[in-house]
């Protein structure tokens, strides 16, 4: 008898532990896309998630990535919530966004259909890919 409790004891162990791996492997949600300006791809740029478009607010580099030489960028691990994705290029390397010299662009953000409204995502349980960010944009122009 004792042998049969402690058999089934280990079975809803094993069947318990599956189940908290399979919930926290779809937790894990990746964001993927490219950032490109008048059709080139930008290398180096900062790809970050912010809670507001407003770039002032500052930007948190826990939920980013840098471009790689074709533009690609690829953020690992988001918490589930809604982002802006903000792309900047910055010139001088100093991770400071400097309003004068760097440039940054927003997915959604379309200059040639002057379409300014930048889109939300919304991360919940599945990978999110193709958030491209076609145009970056001088705040001194």
């Amino acid at each position: 008898m004792q042998k049969i409790l402690v058999f089934l004891l280990l079975v809803i162990l094993v069947s318990v532990s599956c189940d908290l791996v399979e919930q926290a492997e779809q937790e894990i949600v990746d964001i993927s896309g490219k950032v490109s300006d008048e059709g080139q791809a930008v290398e180096g740029a900062i790809v970050l998630l912010m809670e507001s478009a407003n770039v002032t607010d500052g930007l948190n580099l826990s939920n980013g990535s840098i471009s790689d030489n074709r533009g690609n960028y690829l953020i690992l691990k988001v918490d589930p919530g809604s982002y802006y994705v903000l792309a900047v290029k910055d010139q001088n390397n100093n991770l400071e966004f400097d309003a004068d010299t760097d440039q940054l662009g927003f997915y959604g953000v379309d200059l040639s259909s002057s379409d300014l409204t930048p889109n939300k995502i919304k991360v919940s349980d599945k990978d999110l890919e193709n958030i491209n960010i076609t145009d970056l944009y001088s705040l001194s122009q």
